[in-house]
């Protein structure tokens, strides 16, 4: 371990060079209003090794395949339906209004919409949500917003479970943080999750030395019930940043994946995006060995893991094609977990101007892909609709 440590601290110099230059770069007056750190940085167009990225006039909806199509969903308010989630048996998405925002339940066989969280506590303030395989939703999210610096309320929830049937029952609180994503397994039988815990907030002036000095971590548990009341039982730290390399600011879990190693706990390596790591790098940890693999090794792209196959076969993940400090408009790739490296593209919604493709989850029969919409600007991971991809095709 210390070796390796050793051998990366090349690039945690490096990486400190370039926030270093990036944050005294005169982006700051610039016509955008919005000054934050992130969002400076983001202007930055790095090398570019996708020549048709930006070059279509209008919209990918208008331009869509036969195998994709954009859900109609009709929201209040303004409401942007974002990050979907399946639920166990495929009939069901639950999915977001807002970066910040109410949970929906979205009825694919009817197209009806309900607000399961408009009368609750966390009434416009889940940040995610994902089904257990019992039906109930594990959710981060905030009850309140600071008012100095509430972008930065994103990194700091806490984990909730609503309970079914869903939208009638108070959300419970289970007393851990929560730093952006959360995994929750879909294995039979398997209530086991995954979340963050991070001091960095990347809308912070001081981002750049927490992105060095400051902590992050993947903890796991599973969700227990005790007189109906779900709590987190056999927690434990899965993963820290430096379990990758030095150079590696933040840690991100998004995926259970169960291998044939013979034993009888079905959720056998955590998936997890480091973010910065050799440009942002869709990694697994072995949940009984802490061994952790680079599923994309060769890559100095953005590469975030996302939604998994419900087989453990392959990644989605959101892509792009150029070297640069922070990602732009990225389009989803599916990337087989054989070893191979082998990307094939799957959206090419950042050909147009200003759009691209986000948050993709497969269905539990893994034949179906719903994912999000992105038009440029607003938060990072937010969406503007969501759309369903038949994957038989």
């Amino acid at each position: 371990m210390r070796i390796r440590h050793l051998t990366t601290l090349a690039g945690a110099v490096v990486l400190t060079c370039l926030l270093v230059q990036v944050h005294v770069l005169p982006v700051m007056a610039a016509a955008d209003t919005d000054t934050s750190p992130v969002t400076a940085v983001g202007r930055l167009s790095g090398v570019n090794f996708d020549p048709n990225k930006g070059t279509l006039d209008g919209s990918p909806v208008d331009h869509l395949p036969d195998h994709i199509r954009l859900l109609d969903i009709q929201l209040p308010d303004d409401g942007a339906p974002q990050r979907a989630d399946w639920s166990p048996d495929g009939k069901r998405l639950v999915f977001l209004d807002a970066p910040f925002g109410d949970l929906w339940e979205y009825d694919l066989a009817t197209g009806a919409s309900r607000n399961l969280t408009e009368t609750s506590v966390l009434h416009k303030g889940v940040l995610r949500a994902h089904h257990l395989i019992n039906g109930d939703v594990a959710l981060c999210a905030v009850t309140e917003r600071s008012a100095d610096g509430p972008e930065g309320d994103r990194f700091r929830g806490e984990l909730w479970v609503l309970q079914r049937p869903l939208g009638t029952r108070a959300p419970v609180r289970l007393g851990e943080s929560c730093w952006e994503g959360i995994a929750v397994s879909k294995q039979p039988g398997s209530t086991r999750i995954a979340w963050n815990q991070s001091t960095i907030d990347f809308t912070k002036p001081n981002v750049i030395i927490e992105a060095l000095v400051g902590k992050s971590k993947i903890l796991t548990g599973r969700i227990v019930y005790r007189n109906g009341r779900p709590r987190i039982a056999d927690r434990r730290i899965a993963l820290d940043k430096r379990d990758v390399s030095l150079d590696t600011p933040a840690v991100e879990a998004q995926d259970f994946r169960s291998l044939p190693d013979g034993d009888a706990d079905s959720d056998d390596e955590l998936i997890f995006s480091a973010y910065f790591h050799k440009g942002g790098q869709a990694m697994g940890v072995n949940l009984d060995t802490g061994a952790v693999a680079d599923h994309t090794s060769w890559s100095l792209f953005y590469e975030e893991a996302e939604g998994i196959d419900p087989s453990g076969r392959y990644l989605m993940v959101e892509r792009d094609l150029a070297i640069t400090l922070f990602p732009g408009l990225v389009d989803i790739w599916r990337l087989p977990l054989d070893g191979s490296g082998t990307f094939e593209r799957m959206t090419t919604f950042n050909h147009y101007k200003g759009f691209g493709a986000n948050n993709p989850v497969v269905s539990p029969d893994g034949t179906q892909m719903a994912f999000g919409l992105k038009v440029e600007g607003g938060a990072e991971g937010e969406g503007n609709g969501i759309l369903l991809m038949d994957l038989s095709r």
